[in-house]
């Protein structure tokens, strides 16, 4: 079995490395100067955004994670199958990890989340750890319900017996059909999306356009402190507005 770096990070927690977070600021920053200039003709305005920076990197943290828990369910439905296979085929569900392992490593040519996980279940095995224990432990680092739901019946079919490989296929297919409805959802909610992203665009383009082609009719808004209500109100709205469409497009199966 070939050794691979095993990543003992909660899955339900995503940490950016130096250059994605300064790459995630810098946009950021970029942003912010853009909507100064356009809403208050004055660069420094942008310091007042400075606060909201954590804010925006922690919804990236958890958009990230969201995507690697998905993609850890995704592999975990293969590992199912694969287990159903081996048990079918007479091995106990201890020894069914190592064939499901080696099957896993040619399907995903050893990148793959799943396969540190198995690695370190037949390890646990192999020094006679409890498989219930280490499968819960496994359910826990990644925060995936259906992993959990699978470890408690690994644990209850060990204490009182019962048909784990049905209950196997059972659960792989549950995780399919879950994806295709979220596939679905996911496929009609982008359009909206979309539409409701020209929408937040277009006062930014408004202002832009009038700045650009008629500067002087744009000159009552800024250097007074009605215009600069006016414009942080509008601003407002707008940040309002976008936070309220996305809470209603977020949609979770």
């Amino acid at each position: 079995m070939n050794k691979i770096r095993i990543d003992m990070k909660k899955y339900m927690i995503y940490r950016f490395d130096l250059g994605k977070l300064v790459a995630i600021v810098a946009a950021y920053l970029i942003i912010a100067i853009v909507v100064a200039v356009l809403f208050f003709d004055c660069v420094p305005a942008c310091v007042l955004s400075v606060p909201f920076i954590g804010v925006i990197v922690k919804k990236s943290s958890r958009i990230m994670a969201e995507r690697k828990k998905n993609h850890m369910r995704l592999e975990f439905k293969e590992l199912l199958f694969s287990l159903a296979a081996n048990m079918a085929a007479g091995y106990s569900i201890e020894r069914a990890f190592v064939p499901a392992y080696r099957e896993l490593e040619g399907m995903y040519q050893g990148h793959s989340l799943i396969l540190g996980e198995i690695s370190l279940i037949i390890k646990g095995m192999e020094v006679n750890q409890d498989i219930g224990k280490l499968l819960g432990d496994f359910a826990t680092r990644s925060g995936v319900k259906e992993i959990d739901e699978f470890a408690r019946v690994v644990y209850v079919s060990g204490k009182s017996g019962g048909n784990v490989i049905k209950m196997m296929k059972g659960m792989a297919e549950n995780i399919d059909r879950r994806m295709e409805v979220e596939m679905e959802v996911s496929t009609t909610v982008a359009a909206k999306r979309f539409e409701q992203n020209i929408m937040t665009c277009m006062p930014f383009a408004m202002i832009l356009y009038m700045r650009v082609c008629n500067p002087g009719y744009m000159d009552v808004m800024y250097g007074n402190i009605f215009g600069v209500m006016v414009m942080a109100i509008c601003l407002c709205a707008i940040v309002v507005s976008v936070v309220w469409s996305r809470r209603i497009t977020d949609i979770h199966v």
